[in-house]
């Protein structure tokens, strides 16, 4: 069975909704997806990594520091 462009299901737009957090610097990890529509698949690796290393980094901030 051959795979042409007609077997396969229209693309998705991607969504434009920007989620807005109450915290800049998520918000800042996250606009990193924005890059995700223009990408080949083999470039959302770097992307979600990048992502994960920001919130984590987020997560085990040290509080006390911003004040």
């Amino acid at each position: 069975m051959d795979n042409t462009s007609e077997d396969l299901p229209a693309a998705r737009p991607w969504p434009s909704l920007r989620v807005q957090t109450q915290d800049p610097a998520v918000d800042a990890a996250l606009s990193g997806l924005e890059e995700i529509p223009g990408l080949p698949t083999s470039g959302h690796h770097a992307v979600y990594t990048a992502l994960y290393g920001s919130l984590l980094a987020e997560l085990n901030a040290d509080l006390s520091e911003e004040h």
